[in-house]
């Protein structure tokens, strides 16, 4: 048989079959535009945000390197690559995910034939310096809760109550549905779909939560999170403090009074979904402020 007629292959095999025919007789090289679009189409049915941030630094390298546009993505060296890098992101951050997104590109051209090697897999990895987040003092935290309770605030309450008490992130509780709440098991099942890691995790619903959650007063059906939720977000984060938000500081809240009760750092891993303590013991953990007595009324139902 010869491989090379295609006449045996199936019709949706074909385009890719062409292709790589093309490339291993030494016709078919796509430039680093082609190339993207390619790599575009294999995302389509990852999450809008990855597939938004593969188009924006993609992109962003064309815009600022246009020269890259036509030029075949295989002829690309180290040296081109970290060129690209560099221009893509000004911050140490941005750098390295425009790192992991062109490493990405090569491995996703690679699958189709249509490179034979990844000059970013020889770049380093940029350093980046972790912030430690402190977590909400006592006296937001309880002011907080407090305008929660408030009508107008109150739909917002089961969302927050969950980055609170569960250490769930701001964008996962928003694809969070009523039906991931076990009620007699006591569990909440972030599934692949929700997690920001894309891995399955079960996290304990412990009693202060629960009461927080029935009362709300809730319907326990569909979202959890209301109607034009980032707008109720913001507005009940600005009337119930009056100090400069960080993101996820409500999960830090959560790890840091988790440790300073439990001491339990596997089971704390475990809930939150990471991969090893380090970056746990190094940016989640404050005990700066925490009290005993802060730490049992948190974890206390209808004491704060």
């Amino acid at each position: 048989m010869n491989i090379f007629s295609l006449e045996w292959a199936p019709k949706k095999w074909l385009k890719w079959l062409k292709q790589a025919r093309d490339y291993i007789s030494g016709g078919y090289v796509p430039s680093f535009a082609e190339a993207v679009k390619e790599a575009e189409k294999s995302k389509s049915n990852r999450r809008a945000r990855t597939r938004s941030e593969f188009c924006y630094f993609c992109r962003r390298m064309m815009q600022l390197s246009p020269d890259v546009t036509t030029q075949p993505l295989s002829k690309l060296g180290r040296k081109e690559c970290q060129a690209l890098i560099e221009c893509a992101g000004s911050t140490p951050r941005q750098q390295d995910k425009a790192r992991r997104i062109l490493h990405n590109l090569f491995e996703i051209n690679i699958r189709y034939g249509y490179c034979h090697s990844n000059p970013v897999r020889s770049l380093p990895h940029q350093h980046i310096a972790e912030a430690e987040v402190h977590p909400l003092p006592w006296e937001q935290l309880c002011r907080l809760l407090r305008t929660a309770r408030e009508d107008k605030h109150r739909a917002c309450m089961p969302a927050m109550g969950l980055m609170l008490w569960a250490g769930i992130r701001p964008a996962e509780v928003m694809r969070l549905e009523w039906d991931c709440i076990d009620w007699e098991e006591r569990i909440i099942t972030l599934r692949a779909a929700h997690s920001k890691t894309g891995g399955c995790r079960h996290i304990t619903l412990y009693p202060v939560l629960r009461h927080w959650l029935r009362k709300s007063g809730a319907a326990r059906s569909g979202k959890i999170c209301p109607p034009n939720w980032n707008k109720r977000w913001a507005d009940l984060r600005a009337a119930g403090t009056d100090i400069p938000w960080q993101q996820d500081v409500l999960r830090h809240t959560f790890a840091s009074y988790h440790v300073k009760k439990w001491h339990d750092f596997p089971r704390l891993q475990l809930e939150m979904g990471h991969r090893s303590a380090e970056l746990l013991r190094t940016r989640y953990l404050s005990m700066r402020g925490i009290t005993r007595e802060h730490a049992r009324m948190f974890w206390t139902p209808g004491a704060l």
